[in-house]
Parts: C-alpha cells; sequence; structure tokens
C-alpha cells in the first residue's frame, strides 16, 4: 500500500502514516502529532537505503523539552515575533517568550504540539491532508484559524507540501516545516558540515538581524557578506567552510530573500527552484523549491549535544550540533511588525493563506 497507518499509542491517539512511490525509491513517515516528518528514506549512489532527516523511531521523544522542532509543521508563526508583540486591527496582542525576547514558531504550544486530523486523499501518489483548527485566543492569537497542509510522494522521488489556511477574524499566520536533512545519513556523518551547497542566482540576499535574530528591516547583498553567498561561481561550497563568519549565530540561522512578491496566497507565483544541498559521500542531492518569498538557512548550531539519538535505519547514531540543516520556506521573521512585509501575514476573514515546497531527492555521479 502506498499509505500505509500504524497506531503507536492508542490512548493518546499517535498514529504514524507512511507514504511511498511505487518503486519505493522514496518513502516519508509522518506522525499526526505535530504533522511530523519522522523519516524520509531515500537510496544513495552504491543503492544503500539512507534515512536523510533527524528523527526517531518512537513518538514520545518528540515530547522531549529540548527537542528543537525536528520535522514538525510550523505555526500559528513560524520563526520570530520580536518582543512577543503584535498589533491587529488597533488591538495589541501579547504572546508568551520562548526564545530570549521573542515569541518563537508560535509560541509554547505551537502546532508542532497538536494532534492533527489526516485524511488520506490518494493512494497513486502517496497523498495526505492534515488538518487543524486553532481557536480564537489560542497562545493569545486571535480569530479561529483553520490550517490544511498536504503531503504527496510522487514517482519522481518529489516530497510536495502545501500550506493552506482561512480564518474567521483578521489574524497573522506564517506556516513552515521545521525538517533537518542530513543527506549523509547520521551514520555516515555526524555533521553536515561537509554537505554542499548551490543557491540559484536570483536569490537577492539575506535579511540583517540584530542580536535577538530579529530583522532590522534592511538587506545584506551577497557581495556585502560573501559568507552568505552560494550562487555563481560559489555554487558548491560547502556549509562549513565560512562559518567563522557566523560565530554569533553558531552557524548558518538566517532568512534569506527569494523575491519580494509579499502577498498572503503565494500558491499561485511560480514555483522556483532555489538551491541545491548536495553530500559527496552517498551522492544523494535534494532540490529546494518553493513560492514563498524567503526561507531560513539553518544549520542546527542550537541542536543539544548527547541528548538525542537517531533512528534505527541510522543505528541510533548520536544526534549534535550541526547534525542537520533545515530550509524553512516561509515569509520574513517578524513580519507583522514590519511595514513592507505585513500584508503577507495579515490573513483577513474571506481571504486564503497558501504556499508550496518541494523537496526533491536524486542521486548525482559526481
Amino acid at each position: 500500500m502506498p499509505v500505509d497507518k500504524s497506531v503507536l499509542s492508542s490512548s493518546e491517539n499517535i498514529i504514524q502514516y507512511t507514504l511511498k512511490n511505487k518503486d519505493a525509491t522514496l518513502c516519508m513517515m509522518v506522525l499526526n502529532y505535530g504533522g511530523t516528518i519522522t523519516h524520509i528514506i531515500t537510496p544513495d549512489s552504491a543503492g544503500n537505503v539512507k534515512d536523510v532527516v533527524l528523527g526517531f523511531d518512537d513518538y514520545k521523544t518528540y515530547k522531549h523539552p529540548e527537542n528543537p522542532y525536528f520535522g514538525a509543521i510550523i505555526g500559528r508563526f513560524a520563526n520570530r515575533i520580536g518582543g512577543g508583540e503584535f498589533t491587529v486591527e488597533d488591538v495589541t496582542y501579547s504572546t508568551a517568550l520562548n526564545n530570549g525576547e521573542n515569541t518563537l514558531h508560535g509560541g509554547v504550544e505551537g502546532f508542532d504540539k497538536r494532534i492533527w486530523d489526516v485524511t488520506v486523499l490518494s493512494e497513486s501518489p502517496a497523498s495526505i491532508r492534515l488538518d487543524l483548527v486553532s481557536p480564537d485566543g489560542d497562545q493569545q492569537y486571535p480569530g479561529t484559524l483553520t490550517t490544511s497542509v498536504t503531503y504527496t510522494v510522487t514517482d519522481e522521488n518529489r516530497l510536495e507540501i502545501t500550506y493552506h489556511a482561512t480564518t474567521d477574524k483578521t489574524t497573522i499566520v506564517n506556516l513552515t516545516n521545521h525538517t533537518y536533512f542530513n543527506l549523509a545519513g547520521l551514520d555516515c556523518n555526524y555533521t553536515i558540515l561537509d554537505h554542499q551547497v548551490s543557491m540559484s542566482n536570483d536569490i537577492k540576499g539575506t535579511l540583517a538581524i540584530d542580536k535577538n535574530g530579529l530583522p532590522t528591516g534592511e538587506s545584506i547583498g551577497l557581495e556585502e557578506a560573501p559568507w552568505f553567498d552560494f550562487t555563481n561561481e560559489l555554487k558548491g561550497t560547502p556549509i562549513g567552510q565560512r562559518m567563522s563568519h557566523l560565530s554569533a549565530t553558531r552557524g548558518y540561522d538566517h532568512p534569506y530573500v527569494i523575491h519580494e512578491n509579499y502577498m498572503t496566497d503565494t500558491s499561485t507565483l511560480p514555483l522556483l527552484n532555489v538551491a541545491t544541498i548536495y553530500s559527496p559521500e552517498t551522492g544523494i542531492a535534494m532540490d529546494f523549491e518553493t513560492t514563498e518569498p524567503g526561507f531560513q538557512f539553518y544549520t542546527g548550531g542550537g541542536i543539544a549535544h548527547g541528548v538525542f539519538t537517531g533512528t534505527k535505519y541510522q543505528h541510533q547514531s548520536s544526534i549534535g550540533t550541526h547534525s542537520g540543516f533545515c530550509l524553512e520556506s516561509q515569509r520574513p521573521p517578524d513580519a507583522v511588525n514590519k511595514p513592507q512585509w505585513r500584508d503577507s501575514v495579515l490573513l483577513k476573514k474571506g481571504e486564503n493563506y497558501g504556499s508550496k515546497t518541494v523537496f526533491h531527492f536524486y542521486v548525482r555521479s559526481d
């Protein structure tokens, strides 16, 4: 069956879904808890099966307080809200601070900690839809937000993720997925520092951030800070090669700008191939495509060392700092408090929030 269902806990209603394509060259497992991607399994250049994401075989470890959102759907508001405050229709709202002076990834009980309703949409291609209703006042956000996230595994080895949300009252929303990738497989390489990154020449740069990880509102051209540049002749640069410039953030943890069409529903925009990450150890490459205006490139500098171990496919190898990287397609951090980006995260009654992101896996011979 291209879509399989396993009950991990009947008392807690924890269910894992397995989606795979017809040739079993791409298989993913997803929990209804947090919409969490627990495994992505694909062959390397030698035909060996590799689990190329960070995660766990059991569901209880995802509830560990030091879990850095492994594989989860992030909402209502991905990334940071400065000071945990924002204003909607002249009313100021305060959300819990869980990242220093910021609200991070929706707050204390974000979408990553919720049980989602799951519907199997199709067996071929394997596709499921996860639905969640967040009531008015949930985590101090206004409006009842109805969110749907669809995962599809295609025969072309593409994992397609679509996001959709509506509200009954003006609110803010910024959705993403927080999967950590390690294309070498954790058992082959403890870190992703040797992974090679190539970004589209159309990348406009990064957003300047302050000491709290909040955008200042200014952009940084790649020529101004070349350690952010993975375009043109710098395509293929290893992640770890220039991280000495990034000690304050313990590696990359920065918002990149793809385009400047800041609209609430980007799903109608072209799907752009933004980046390719390649592991020379396994030959596995991954293309990252999205309709979103930007993405957070995070290289796992904050992953706790010695706390977690990987999956059975990874021989329960130790997880630690820089064991995985994230490509989090999204609107800019703290966009609700920046006039130039605010419209992209302000969702009104009768409107749609939407986006699409694709991860395409394949083997390269070089």
